[in-house]
């Protein structure tokens, strides 16, 4: 029997129902969930989008008395629904799902505009999303969003759904204040989140305490979602907002206690991306040592100082500054000018940055501090170079160490940190030179910085952080493929004619590769993936009645572009990696 996939939101939909919202949850199981992978659209996410939109379609008629609601229904929609106030939440491939609904009712031409009538999506909410199963780049402007990022996925590992964020926060086209924002929760796992998902993805977390048990489902884990997923609706759709429900999602606001008495969390947060909003100071875009406004940046005796990628759970668009230090008085100063420059401070009212703790030594293998596990000051700089009072990280946000799913590899996503102007001890802004982070407070350490930036948004006085009630274990040990596993590659082979009717591989220039394994593979939501090489694949399809056996297409040109002889690896998820050894092309 096919699981009732979308039955397992019934525990936030009642609740917002009882709000007063519409609220609708679509079974994809006919025609996506159990079909395979498209070119350009692998997780046919695509498809999810169309299927989204093909709903709202026919609610449009049943609400304009276009056509009939349902008797089964039990009563009439004619009327009932404001498609002025719309709002959408998917979750795993059906985030990046209700991105491409978006996309595909905006693209210009789009039919569906005139299929459903004027539509006014307000806000998107995720959780545990995947990002980029399409050719498309799907993002969320135009509305109000928030990703939830379970910190121990075992099934999206790496916790791919704060790209987006990183993608947005460099533009600064839209026109209304929309806040992005994600919410990492330390000890979740991706399949509770579903009521109807009976069997974890994770078997232990590393560095943070699990919130699932070892048996189906976690109330307090979807306790979580309750407190996340209501308010951001009630702040963001409907006819009245609840604005100040959103301040859960900024982290220079408190969390509260029904929050904090579950778990640990990690807050990224944009307020508002115009133009006029932020005044960028480095992005770390440029090479090591200039920063964003064209100014040489001071490093003073740093271990390490490079402007590099964020690391693998962030988009390759978003970048940070690597810092690592070994003495009380290293710092690194990020100059927004050569001489004074004069900051509108009715303008901008505080500094935000983003931060992430990484790995080093034996860090990932010592437990959580829920007092968190790194902190430094930060000085604002003006006049000749004057630093002004420090504000202490660890008295406006906790750092944690890198935290995951076992045996997924660690991750590291960025939180952002807002500091109110008014805190710096009376610094004149008037003068204003850069920004100094002095690492005066953890004896050692490596840290990313990204996103510096003076913002209009407001920062309260006291932003002092609650500590979390959440313990903390000792991580556990990666765990390896079974020593009894063995892996091979069945064939290699033009695309034979059965995978034509199935996933259109059987076309003319595509080559399949076709892998077996004594160890089974898993069925996740996160896309099965080939590497050869240095090359990553993503078109697959699993062999019918065959749980060890995966087909891999690849465009014939492709195929000819590998190496004569490469290294191939199978990636599924957080499981452990399949190692097939040394691919030689025939």
């Amino acid at each position: 029997m096919p699981t009732p996939n979308h039955r397992g939101y019934d525990y936030l939909a009642a609740k917002l129902a009882a709000q007063g919202y519409v609220v609708v949850s679509i079974n994809a199981n006919r025609g996506v969930t159990g079909a395979d992978g498209l070119r350009g659209d692998f997780g046919l996410n695509l498809r999810r989008g169309r299927l989204v939109l093909r709903h709202l379609q026919q609610l449009a008629d049943w609400n304009a008395g276009r056509a009939a609601t349902p008797a089964g229904l039990g009563f009439s929609l004619q009327g009932l629904i404001d498609f002025g106030h719309v709002g959408l939440l998917g979750h795993s491939r059906g985030g990046e799902g209700m991105r491409a609904a978006l996309a595909r009712y905006r693209d210009l031409k789009s039919p569906w505009p005139k299929r459903i009538g004027p539509v006014n999506f307000e806000a998107l909410f995720e959780i545990g999303p995947v990002d980029g199963q399409t050719a498309r780049t799907l993002d969320a402007e135009g509305v109000a969003w928030n990703v939830l990022l379970p910190g121990c996925d075992g099934d999206v590992y790496d916790l791919q759904g704060v790209r987006p964020f990183d993608r947005m926060i460099m533009r600064s086209a839209e026109k209304q204040v929309l806040p992005k924002s994600s919410f990492e929760v330390f000890g979740a796992n991706h399949n509770f989140y579903n009521t109807e998902w009976q069997v974890s993805d994770a078997g232990e977390c590393a560095g943070h305490t699990p919130l699932f048990p070892p048996y189906p489902g976690s109330a307090p884990q979807r306790s979580t979602a309750e407190n996340t997923v209501i308010p951001f609706f009630r702040a963001h759709v409907g006819a009245v907002k609840l604005g100040a429900l959103a301040d859960r999602f900024d982290p220079s606001r408190p969390l509260p206690p029904e929050l904090t008495e579950i778990a640990a969390y990690a807050r990224g947060h944009t307020a508002n991306l115009r133009r006029v909003a932020n005044f960028v100071i480095d992005d770390f875009r440029g090479k090591t040592g200039r920063s964003s406004r064209g100014v040489a940046n001071t490093p003073y005796r740093l271990t390490q100082y490079m402007h590099s990628g964020a690391g693998p759970s962030h988009d390759r668009s978003q970048r940070a500054a690597l810092v690592g230090w070994s003495t009380p008085d290293a710092y690194l100063q990020v100059n927004a000018s050569r001489m004074p420059l004069r900051v509108n401070t009715a303008a901008f009212k505080a500094l935000e940055f983003r931060v992430k703790l990484e790995c080093h030594d034996s860090l990932c293998d010592q437990k959580m501090n829920p007092a968190g596990d790194v902190d430094f000051s930060v000085r604002l700089v003006t006049g000749a170079g004057n630093p002004s009072a420090p504000v202490k990280l660890s008295s406006v946000a906790l750092v944690y160490r890198p935290v995951s799913a076992i045996p997924a590899p660690d991750n590291s996503v960025f939180q952002t940190v807002r500091i109110p102007l008014s805190a710096f001890g009376g610094a004149d802004m008037s003068q204003f030179r850069g920004v100094r982070f002095v690492f005066d407070e953890t004896p050692s350490g490596l840290v990313s910085l990204g996103n510096v930036r003076l913002v209009r948004a407001e920062a309260p006085l006291s932003t002092a952080p609650p500590r979390t009630a959440a313990g903390s274990v000792p991580a556990a040990s990666r765990a390896l493929p079974p020593a009894w596993e063995n892996n091979q590659v069945v064939a290699v082979r033009p695309a034979v004619p059965e995978s034509a009717t199935r996933s259109g591989a059987g076309q003319a220039g595509v080559v399949e590769i076709e892998l077996a394994s004594t160890r089974r593979f898993p069925v996740m939501d996160s896309l099965p993936t080939l590497y050869i090489g240095d090359r990553a694949f993503r078109w697959s399809r699993f062999v019918a009645g065959a749980a060890n056996r995966i087909v891999f297409s690849l465009d014939e040109a492709e195929f000819r572009q590998l190496p004569d002889v490469s290294d191939m690896r199978l990636v599924i998820g957080g499981a452990p990696v399949w190692n097939f050894g040394q691919f030689r092309r025939p």
